[in-house]
């Protein structure tokens, strides 16, 4: 199939109209909800409080790759495959080894407290207590993303972000605490999911598992080690390099990447079609669909610098240090968009597994590096400029390993 009888197909499919729909007004809808909550914590927040938000929640995250987040995807690919026991093995798996994350979350929050950083412990604690937890919970998500329901989808994302949004906001405005607010986002968030996980439980068809789980689980799970520490290692080496105030105009900068963030939805529309053999896609329309995205991308960043330039002197104008560092990280937004479509494309196909393990890992131990180099040498511009280069190479490799996949093909 020629890359216009592809274009033809995708624009006739159902599916991708259905779905695509569903996505583009969750994108609004996230866009919406998490400037509400963004401009919620930092107006009502000092400052110095809001880099503390930002710089806890960098270690719990570090923390809790003890939940395995990497186990979503294993989920996502046997959901993809009809096996819905995938989802209740992985909550279970969660669950156990999310212990670990609260045991570190609570001694961190003791040494916090032992220092005199109230802030930073109380937050810490309540991490501790529900975000392991929630994150196991969580697998819902990756669920329904194999699974293609994406009305669901859509329905869980919009009660889980929306009601942990206006509460926050009302927790802000009225007491301006941070305790308060952490309250709400760890607790709420706990709440919710396990909520909706009970509900989806219910629904399960039956228990299958991949013949692969228990090796998908524990290659997945090694690899989102790195993300985690990857993903949150700068803000606590900012912290202790600039200070929690100065760090705030980060963590603004990080929370308006939501754009960025959306490239990698390619991947929860294509996924279980990738994992159908019958649709034909190969990797030379693999290559060319990163390219589309690219340009797509690279689109969306022009009109994006416009608008951020408007937007944060009118609703944050104690934070226009932060425009400058929210532009350079939006330059990952054409390389985001295009890898995710490449690096699903290698998940979904069992044979092309090898090549998305070592792409992970090559990008892992180069991020670690990268970040490291760039705080010490540019502080918070030479970590943003770091993404920047990192998403850059990313798509280079992974066109590279792509391109190797279509002359094998041959």
């Amino acid at each position: 199939m020629d890359h216009k009888s592809l274009l033809l197909r995708l624009w006739r499919s159902p599916y991708l109209w259905q779905s695509g729909g569903y996505v583009g007004v969750q994108m609004v809808m996230q866009a919406v909800l998490g400037t509400l909550q963004v401009w919620a914590l930092a107006n009502h927040l000092p400052r110095e409080g809001y880099g503390v938000w930002g710089y806890c929640a960098a270690l719990a995250g570090i923390v809790t790759v003890f939940t395995l987040p990497g186990m979503g995807q294993v989920i996502t690919y046997g959901a993809a495959r009809g096996m819905d026991g995938v989802l209740w093995a992985g909550v279970k798996i969660r669950l156990t080894f999310g212990l670990l994350s609260s045991l570190a979350l609570f001694g961190m929050a003791g040494a916090h407290l032992y220092t005199g950083e109230r802030q930073s412990a109380g937050l810490l604690f309540l991490a501790g207590l529900f975000l392991p937890s929630q994150m196991a919970f969580d697998s819902v998500e990756p669920f329904l993303t194999g699974q293609g329901r994406f009305r669901a989808l859509f329905w869980r994302r919009l009660i889980a972000q929306g009601s942990i949004a206006m509460a926050i906001w009302i927790g802000a405005a009225w007491t301006g605490s941070l305790w308060v607010c952490g309250l709400i986002m760890h607790g709420g968030g706990f709440l919710i999911s396990l909520l909706l996980f009970k509900n989806l439980l219910r629904y399960r068809r039956n228990t299958l598992l991949p013949d692969d789980f228990a090796g998908l689980s524990r290659q997945f799970s090694l690899q989102s080690i790195g993300n985690a520490i990857g993903y949150n290692m700068e803000r606590p080496l900012l912290a202790g390099l600039v200070g929690f105030e100065a760090m705030a105009a980060y963590n603004l900068a990080l929370a308006a990447q939501l754009p960025v963030g959306m490239g990698r939805l390619v991947d929860r529309i294509v996924v279980s079609r990738l994992a159908n053999r019958e649709l034909g896609v190969s990797p030379a329309q693999v290559r060319w669909g990163m390219w589309m995205l690219f340009g797509l991308g690279g689109a969306g960043y022009l009109m994006l610098v416009q608008l951020i330039r408007w937007l944060v002197p009118w609703i944050l104008p104690g934070y226009l240090d932060a425009i400058l560092l929210i532009e350079i990280l939006l330059l990952q937004m054409p390389f985001t968009w295009a890898n995710s479509l490449g690096m699903s494309w290698l998940l979904a196909r069992p044979e092309n597994h090898a090549w998305y393990h070592r792409v992970t890992w090559v990008v892992l131990v180069a991020r670690i590096v990268s970040i490291v180099a760039g705080a010490l040498l540019g502080g918070i511009p030479g970590v943003c400029w770091a993404w920047v280069v990192l998403e850059a190479c990313q798509f280079g490799v992974t066109q590279g390993m792509i391109l190797r996949r279509t002359g094998d093909a041959r």
